[in-house]
């Protein structure tokens, strides 16, 4: 039996929880009797040509994927040019479990990825390891501020994604004459400007709401890594016969998390790990160090940049800052032997992650997490016992 785990992006190039974790799962099936092969397929983006490496033994297949992100293609208007490469490798390699891990919109993998899946005949499988497939600004905020449950509602989140968007006091303004135009079946998104974006947000949350509907239609199961997303997802409809629950984990044991050991007079090392992203809140742990003095705390940090202009400020922020160190990036086998350094791991995210997997790593370290209280957070921590 063939499987494909398709995402899209791989080690070494990109580190971070999607990546680890298809890495730990895909070398689990390589010792598997019933998998005889087991193969990492993810756009070659900017490429008319396929690609392949291995990485760490594992064969990645990078599928020629040349589109350009217009405007067209970020609103769904076309299908990605890669697409039919795509189709072209599941009808050469005919896998038959084809994993898609993520979605995104442009030319990164989609619906329109796993309806071919789908159609080659292979089994198709899911495993959700963002909000964003239930959430058009990813976050399961309201209006930046309010959890949210996650129901994909045309007022509601079109609403959301206004005020995201920039529009604030506009949005009761611009919502009302978005839903009569959406009656009207006038489709303002295709006028090529912000406006015709903004006047067509109820129907773009109507079509968010179809793709959604049309990637679990073509799953034979969905994996998700929390119970709280199992909620989320039974409560859009999605059967529950066919969702699986296989909650996060590391292919080791962790160690109990030792808290409490502080002393008077040692100064607290504080870590962050994680991708340096205005979503992981790294911003929000330099600010809150100005309140403490360089005796105190210090803090490493881990990561590598996803937006080198946040990065840029980040480091701006801590130039002159004696107790706050860039230790660059480190290797999957590096990460729980540097946190046991560490007296506690900081993760300040400013959007509901899924289940983040360096909480795990901590936990295996034996250190606690101090970690903002959204949802993928507070499942994992218990206040005041591991974190």
């Amino acid at each position: 039996m063939k499987v494909f785990h398709v995402l899209n992006h791989f080690l070494p190039q990109q580190i971070a929880g999607t990546e680890v974790y298809v890495r730990a799962l895909v070398k689990c099936l390589m010792e598997a009797a019933t998998v005889e092969e087991v193969k990492v397929v993810i756009p070659n983006y900017g490429s008319n040509k396929n690609n392949y490496y291995v990485y760490d033994g594992i064969p990645v297949i990078q599928y020629a994927e040349p589109s350009i992100a217009d405007r067209l293609l970020i609103m769904d208007k076309r299908k990605p040019d890669g697409l039919d490469s795509f189709v072209n490798l599941l009808n050469s390699e005919k896998p038959a479990i084809v994993h898609f891990h993520e979605m995104a919109g442009s030319n990164g993998v989609s619906y329109h990825h796993v309806t071919a899946a789908k159609n080659s005949g292979a089994k198709v499988l899911m495993t959700f390891h963002l909000a964003a497939n239930t959430c058009r600004t990813g976050t399961l905020l309201y209006k930046e501020k309010d959890f949210c449950n996650g129901v994909i509602d045309e007022h509601k989140c079109t609403a959301c994604h206004l005020h995201s968007a920039g529009y604030g006091n506009l949005t009761p303004f611009l919502l009302p004459l978005s839903v009569f135009l959406y009656k009207m079946k006038i489709d303002t998104t295709n006028w090529d400007s912000r406006a015709g974006t903004a006047l067509g947000g109820v129907f773009t949350t109507h079509l968010f709401q179809e793709r959604f509907n049309t990637l679990v239609q073509h799953c034979d199961k969905v994996v998700v890594l929390t119970a709280w997303y199992k909620d989320v997802l039974l409560a859009n409809g999605v059967p529950a016969g066919k969702i699986i629950y296989i909650p996060q984990a590391l292919p080791y044991d962790a160690k109990p998390v030792i808290t409490g050991t502080y002393k008077n007079g040692h100064s607290v090392k504080l870590v962050f790990l994680g991708r340096i992203s205005p979503f992981k809140g790294l911003h929000l742990l330099i600010d809150a160090l100005r309140f403490f003095s360089e005796e105190e705390i210090s803090l490493d940090i881990y990561g590598q940049a996803q937006d080198k202009v946040y990065e840029e400020q980040c480091r701006h922020q801590t130039k002159e800052k004696k107790n706050i160190h860039w230790k660059g990036v480190l290797s999957q086998a590096e990460v729980v032997p540097a946190l046991m350094q560490y007296d506690a791991l900081c993760l300040c995210s400013t959007l509901s992650e899924m289940s983040p997997l360096v909480i795990q790593e901590a936990f295996a370290a034996g250190i606690p997490v101090i970690a903002s209280n959204v949802y993928g957070n507070a499942e994992q921590i218990v206040h005041d016992q591991n974190g």
